[in-house]
């Protein structure tokens, strides 16, 4: 916590508190995720502490300490534990099933948890911080399936835009956080299947047999 870790940290604490952080104990994991979450959206980015999210964890300080060196760290490593998971390649053979199953898990995602995204956008602005981390650490490697999925298309020629994958796997998630959020609409659950529509070009019609 880059204020309540440095500044509530005891002067005695034990040289092995400081090392970098590891992997939390599994069971640990979620109780401290949830605490952590849970903080931002009740207290905010600057009212979270140290004891707080260890009371409510479950856990004591130290724990908390020797885990992560900043406020930023946790709170970008509890989003990354269960409530924002890194999704899966289809890999179905299908690019364009494929993208369309992934958009409409960051839609039930989205919808599932947009008290915390909410927060985070407020965040974001008050603290460029948190920005910078989620650039860093924790959207490159949710982007990279839709990448991943959306260069299969251009290869495959199935692209409206195929010159610029990167841009258009932002696209989606971008639809659908504004759709929800910023539009405050009710979920669409065709939305999805339209952004798909954009993006990728329209299939080719069954050819007729000759009798």
């Amino acid at each position: 916590m880059r204020h309540a870790l440095r500044q509530d940290r005891p002067a005695a604490e034990d040289p092995a508190a400081l090392r970098r952080p590891g992997r939390p104990r599994t069971a640990d994991d979620e109780a401290i995720a949830g605490a952590v979450l849970q903080a931002l959206v009740e207290r905010g980015y600057d009212g979270m502490t140290v004891e707080d999210v260890a009371r409510r964890a479950g856990v004591g300080r130290a724990t908390l300490y020797r885990r992560w060196p900043t406020k930023t760290a946790m709170v970008i490593d509890a989003l990354g534990r269960g409530r924002f998971p890194p999704p899966e390649d289809p890999d179905s053979g299908d690019a364009r099933a494929d993208f369309l199953s992934l958009l409409r898990t960051v839609q039930a995602t989205f919808q599932r948890e947009h008290h915390v995204m909410r927060a985070l956008q407020l965040e974001v602005a008050r603290h460029p911080e948190i920005g910078v981390a989620l650039s860093r650490d924790f959207v490159p490697e949710r982007l990279d399936v839709l990448i991943g999925v959306l260069g299969r298309a251009a290869a495959g020629g199935l692209l409206r835009a195929p010159s610029d994958v990167e841009l258009l796997a932002q696209v989606g998630p971008a639809l659908i956080w504004q759709h929800l959020a910023l539009l405050t609409n009710e979920p669409d659950p065709d939305l999805p299947q339209r952004i798909t529509d954009l993006i990728f070009t329209d299939r080719p019609e069954p050819r007729r047999r000759n009798r």
